[in-house]
């Protein structure tokens, strides 16, 4: 028996969790002080670094990322289109780049960015 959910039950999910995803879910399982607590642990000790938010969602930990590091430095990935649809209405990620990937076949060369985040996807991963 799997835990793991597969990608296409996690698009659908995610394609209608998206729309209340921020308001109503986050604040129970993944708070902003949760999220500056393991934030703490990336080292954005400057700026000029380069991220990637894998499996980046609303864009709720790339908030945190952006707090840290210049937002045209961070690209954020996620499979889901309604996910990242929400995010392109937050403010704070205006600058931030945004694609459509997937998170165990990256769309980038080895070694392209200072830091790799993941934060709450990795469980839709068959083989992480």
């Amino acid at each position: 028996m799997r835990y793991l959910q597969h990608k296409k039950e996690a698009f659908w999910f995610y394609r209608f969790l998206s729309r209340i995803y921020d308001e109503w879910v986050n604040p129970f399982f993944w708070n902003e002080s949760m999220r500056e607590e393991a934030l703490e642990l990336g080292y954005f000790d400057h700026p000029d670094l380069t991220v990637v938010d894998v499996g980046a969602g609303t864009g709720f930990t790339t908030e945190g990322i952006v707090q840290r590091v210049k937002p045209e430095n961070v690209i954020m990935v996620d499979q889901n289109p309604y996910q990242l649809e929400k995010a392109l209405k937050k403010k704070s990620l205006k600058k931030v780049k945004k694609r459509i990937g997937d998170a165990e076949d990256l769309p980038f060369s080895d070694d392209t960015f200072d830091r790799y985040v993941s934060a709450g996807s990795i469980e839709y991963w068959p083989e992480p």
